[in-house]
Formats: structure tokens, sequence, C-alpha cells
């Protein structure tokens, strides 16, 4: 069964405030927490920084090795059949009762980095797909994990991540892992996406001259 949510809304809204308040519910409710961030470099604003220095049981699981992707376009079947082999099904299992975030900052940053210094529109893109696939390799490898009752009564919070156009609908594998997003407009293109139903939200706008 899908519980896909999703909330698509622009830049300094409240999104990832709305997505804070949703964690400590969901920790009321006693769910196993599992958070996806991209926007790691931003300090102040970060949702994972935020998580991780308000809770002692979190851990945080970078990204940084090529090697690790493995997911593309061509191999979502061959994939479904090894996850447990590669990445990041160990750090899933090892590290079962605590807030897992995923750091998946590094790929896309050094995108924008290497189109700044070459405007080599071909290294970005390269860049870019890998980050692309590895948020869906993670997502992949945490459906399936649910879904072989290695992970159970799990909540999956994603701020500001995108997902590949794809021709597999990964969520027709999902059974009772619950996913909750937030995206802006022009990121919320990936096929995962097209499962999640789109809440209604009061954009927050802070006030000039508020703290």
């Amino acid at each position: 069964m899908k519980n896909n949510k999703i909330i698509i809304n622009g830049r300094e809204t409240g999104k990832t405030t709305f997505l804070l308040s949703q964690i400590d519910e969901y920790i009321k409710q006693e769910k196993n927490i599992i958070l996806l961030d991209s926007a790691t470099d931003h300090e102040e604003k970060s949702l994972l920084r935020k998580v991780a220095n308000k809770y002692s049981n979190s851990i945080v699981i970078d990204a940084k090795e090529t090697s690790k992707i493995v997911l593309s376009y061509e191999n979502i079947n061959w994939f479904i059949k090894r996850f447990k082999n590669y990445f990041p099904f160990n750090e899933i299992k090892n590290n079962l009762g605590k807030i897992i975030c995923f750091d998946l900052s590094y790929f896309l940053e050094k995108g924008h980095d290497i189109y700044d210094e070459t405007n080599d529109k071909k290294k970005y893109d390269y860049y870019r797909n890998l980050y692309n696939y590895l948020s869906e390799q993670i997502v992949l490898s945490l459906i399936l994990s649910e879904k072989y009752k290695i992970i159970e009564n799990c909540v999956v919070i994603m701020d500001e991540i995108e997902f590949p156009k794809n021709f597999y609908d990964i969520s027709l594998l999902q059974n009772d892992i619950e996913f909750i997003a937030s995206v802006h407009p022009e990121n919320a293109f990936g096929t995962f996406y097209d499962s999640f139903e789109k809440l209604e939200f009061k954009p927050y706008i802070k006030k000039k001259g508020s703290n």
C-alpha cells in the first residue's frame, strides 16, 4: 500500500520547518525514521543538521564514492535481485533503531562546482545523474528492506531530493513504508514522485525583520 505525500512549493516557504515538526510527531508515534537531505551545505537551513543536532540517536551517512552508485536506467531489475550486496543495505541493517540521516549533497554540489569552474555541461550532467540515481538507489533499498522485513514501521522524510525519470515505478514495490517529501516545483519531475499525493500547504513567509 502506497502512503506517499509531497509538498511542492518555492524556497523560503517553511517546508523544512514543517518536515521537522513532522519528525517530532513520528517520534511520538514510535516510528522508525530515515531522512534524506541534499541541502546540507547550508548549515543553518539543513533539515539533516537540525535533526542530527537535536536527536542524540541520529547517525549521518554520506556517499562520496562513485563506486557505491550501481543503479542506472538499464539495471533496476538487476539491482532488485542483488540489493543486499550494495550501498546502503549494510548501513541500514547496522543502524536499526537510530534516526538514519543520508547526506546526498556531495555529487549535487560537485556538479555545480565543476560547471562553475569549467562551464562543461557534460560533466555537470554526469554528476547530476549520479546524484539522481543515488537518491533512487537509497530509496529502492529502503523499500526492499521493508518488503523483506529487515526494517519495519518506517517513515522516510526527504527534503529537496531529486529522482531520475525512469521506465520503472519503484513505488510498485512498496508495502507499508511511508514517504513524505518536500521539493521545489522545478525538481518534482522524477518518476518516483508520480506516486505521491500532493499536500495542501500554506507557505510560511518570514516577515521582514523577524528572527
